[in-house]
């Protein structure tokens, strides 16, 4: 091993030694510095004329949404009206797929093969198990996650669910874990396995390792029809009718908020 190698492996090693006694943000300090140096040079070396400052209602917006006061009830009203839409909009047209696929087309199914001369074993097992079950399933998932999935879509592409992570980051510090949990926590909301793989962001393995187990405690898109079902049966079939979809929105909040207090 030549001299060069040799320095080349104590200076990988020193560097290695010393990444265990930086800052757990130290890649935010260094890009913040960044940012804070070309803005820097910038200023002294370009000039720009005066003009109106732009963003205004954007920046307006950021403080309402983000403020200490304003920003968990809003949050906390946008999840209710979220879940308040798939359940209350859920209703109709799963009635109309289920009077669709089982009121008509599971009797015309059902005699279509009884006159082919099929056997009742067959027939119970094509007609009334794998067809029925599909057809259940369809008419119950199907609206949930219609309705769900592009309003959810659009709470992300408006920017919305980084605020939601920026108004949960001191929770997370406070409780011992990353802050940028708080962003991998709400991309589990759309996706658990998204949100695992965006546990990357966070440097200190401990902290990561946090972060992939207790992602698991979001409820991922696939399983939100599965809890708006559960907690219209028996949460909204326990309260008056005109209090149903109010009741089973609550409930799904609730599993929700629960599932943010076990994260931390």
């Amino acid at each position: 091993m030549t001299e060069n190698e040799i320095r080349e492996n104590d200076i990988l090693a020193y560097a290695n030694s010393l990444r265990w006694d930086l800052n757990e943000n130290i890649h935010d300090s260094m890009i913040e510095s960044l940012y804070k140096e070309a803005s820097e040079i910038s200023s002294k070396a370009v000039t720009t004329k005066t003009r109106k400052a732009s963003g205004t209602f954007d920046k307006t917006l950021d403080k309402i949404v983000t403020s200490r006061i304003t920003g968990f009830p809003i949050m906390f009203l946008l999840l209710a009206l979220v879940f308040w839409l798939t359940v209350e909009g859920a209703n109709v047209p799963s009635g109309m797929l289920a009077s669709l696929l089982v009121d008509t087309f599971h009797p015309m199914l059902r005699s279509a093969f009884e006159w082919l001369g099929s056997p009742a074993w067959f027939t119970g097992l094509m007609v009334d198990g794998a067809y029925l079950a599909m057809a259940w399933v369809i008419s119950v998932m199907l609206p949930p996650m219609a309705i769900f999935f592009p309003v959810f879509t659009l709470l992300e592409d408006f920017g919305y669910l980084p605020r939601v992570a920026f108004n949960l980051d001191g929770l997370f510090r406070r409780a011992g874990a990353h802050g940028k949990q708080a962003l991998t926590m709400s991309m589990g909301f759309g996706c658990n396995a998204a949100g695992v793989v965006a546990t990357r962001i966070i440097d200190s393995p401990r902290e990561r390792l946090i972060a992939i187990i207790t992602n698991n405690f979001s409820l991922c898109n696939g399983r939100w029809p599965t809890q708006i079902l559960i907690a219209s049966i028996f949460i909204g079939g326990a309260v008056p009718a005109y209090l149903a979809g109010i009741a089973s929105a609550g409930a799904v909040v609730f599993v929700a908020l629960f599932g943010i207090f076990l994260s931390l």
